[in-house]
């Protein structure tokens, strides 16, 4: 059946007006100053974008503008159907919510009650996940949710006012949302554990600390299935004094976590420091930590790489500015070496490359798959056997948008595994802008956080899982609620 989801009003026949109700449900319309406020969340950053529908192209940043009367949101649609997306709130956090007009992009103008809109293309991506999922075991916990979703649909769709449309649209996203993250998060583990996918549950080691206590706590969590991702930082090995990396300093980190049976993610550049190093300059970190430890699993040959702070000068802020690294020593160059250098040097290593999670939060260049399809060319992606993906909500949200995010992973990568390689939760030197989970409390937002995203990245053909969580060392040790929340996931898959 078709949904109708535009109202009376009148639109040009290429512009697209957008009435945002309330993030609450109760039918309030925001007028365009206040619905810019929630889509700002804790800061001032617009996130708007137009995508290509099927793919996630980011086609234009920031494209909306005030029109009409009264005044509102609108944007042109630019001769080729799109699909609009913002960050916006349900209970359940911040979501990358994408309005692709049911699958097929907007093509004509009209004016579109937002909320609505929004449940309506998040419930066919639902029904959609189900249908990809024929053998998922359905709790009562999902079948509450997708009651509720079903319900506060139908009452939006018979609405008789755009009112009554916004407020069971948003009550709808409320309950779609959760019923997609208890999908995603329940079935990770049963598809991972009856296709025995050989799953990673990654923790990342930043600090060296005391090994045998981070091993020792690793390999409770994550039992058989635990990686540890080392990052390997010049500030510990001395390179600044020495101008060469010291990896010896690292020798009894390394050591302490293989004898206790975890798999290590060797990182000899983290993307903080990518932009100081000439190609040659990474290399020889490379070659260095390589030729120190023949024994590690797997090397990351590039981090967050599509993150603008790689290719180009920072303040001291961590900023970007203007300033562009010079041409042969853009983060390109530095992959597609120490890929060459690995797989030679380590045939039998994976070769793992992270792309960092960012669609309207920064310009087009730099979003994910923009930047993928325009700088990894054929040659460099032969020597890429992972594909992992660096994921800070509160800087730029996933929520509703992780399943879609995931399988467009999955084809833009053909052949190579994929999953997830960075997570954490409002850190010190995040932006703080978008809340996930719970907008009061931190701690507990971080534990639902590991629990779904680590169960739901394992649900996927080809998905190491992975999670990799960044602030192990220091959280995990002291907050046994996170500790349990990765465990869960561990003892779903072993028993």
């Amino acid at each position: 059946m078709s949904l109708v989801v535009s109202s009376s009003a009148p639109s040009t026949d290429n512009t697209v007006t957008l009435k945002f109700y309330d993030a609450q449900g109760s039918g309030t319309e925001l007028s365009a100053d206040e619905a810019k406020s929630v889509i700002h969340g804790n800061g001032g950053y617009d996130s708007d974008a137009l995508l290509d529908p099927a793919t996630m192209q980011d086609l234009a940043m920031h494209p909306l503008y005030e029109g009409g009367t009264p005044r509102r949101w609108q944007f042109d649609i630019p001769g080729r159907p799109v699909a609009f997306a913002v960050n916006w709130p349900t209970k359940r956090g911040f979501s990358f919510v994408i309005l692709d007009d049911s699958g097929t992009g907007f093509r004509t103008g009209r004016t579109v009650v937002f909320n609505y809109q929004a449940a309506v293309d998040a419930m066919r991506r639902l029904e959609a996940a189900l249908d990809a999922r024929p053998d998922y075991h359905r709790s009562n916990e999902w079948a509450a949710a997708y009651a509720a979703a079903e319900s506060n649909l139908s009452n939006a769709r018979h609405a008789r006012t755009d009112s009554d449309r916004g407020k069971y649209g948003q009550l709808a996203l409320d309950a779609i949302h959760l019923a997609t993250d208890t999908l995603l998060a329940e079935y990770g583990p049963q598809y991972a554990k009856s296709r025995r996918t050989d799953p990673q549950i990654g923790l990342t080691v930043d600090k060296i600390g005391t090994p045998a206590e981070w091993s020792t706590l690793a390999q409770r969590i994550s039992r058989s299935y635990g990686w540890v991702r080392i990052v390997f930082d010049p500030g510990v090995d001395d390179e600044d004094d020495r101008k060469q990396p010291d990896p010896e300093v690292y020798r009894q980190a390394v050591e302490t976590a293989r004898t206790a049976g975890l798999k290590i993610l060797g990182q000899p550049v983290d993307s903080y420091f990518a932009n100081r190093y000439t190609t040659e300059e990474y290399l020889t970190r490379v070659r260095a930590y390589v030729t120190a430890f023949p024994w590690i699993d797997a090397w990351e040959v590039g981090n967050e790489v599509n993150g603008c702070w790689l290719d180009r000068k920072t303040d001291d802020q961590g900023t970007c500015t203007e300033q562009q690294v010079p041409h042969e020593d853009r983060i390109i160059n530095k992959i597609d070496q120490a890929a060459q250098y690995v797989r030679q040097q380590r045939p039998d290593a994976m070769v793992v490359l992270t792309l960092y999670w960012q669609i309207g939060t920064d310009s087009p260049e730099w979003s994910t798959f923009n930047w993928a399809r325009a700088n990894l060319t054929p040659e460099i992606r032969r020597n890429i056997d992972t594909v992992l993906l660096s994921t800070w909500v509160e800087d730029a949200p996933l929520g509703l948008a992780f399943d879609q995010v995931m399988t467009t992973l999955l084809d833009e990568f053909a052949g190579k595994k994929v999953g997830l390689g960075e997570l954490g939760y409002w850190l010190a030197s995040t932006s703080r802008l978008y809340w996930a989970f719970d907008p009061l409390d931190v701690a507990s937002a971080r534990r639902e956080l590991a629990a779904y995203y680590y169960g739901a990245a394992l649900g996927y053909e080809r998905s190491v899982g992975g999670g990799y969580w960044w602030d192990f060392v220091d959280e995990m040790p002291t907050d046994p609620g996170l500790q349990q929340a990765v465990l869960q996931v561990t003892n779903r898959l072993a028993n």
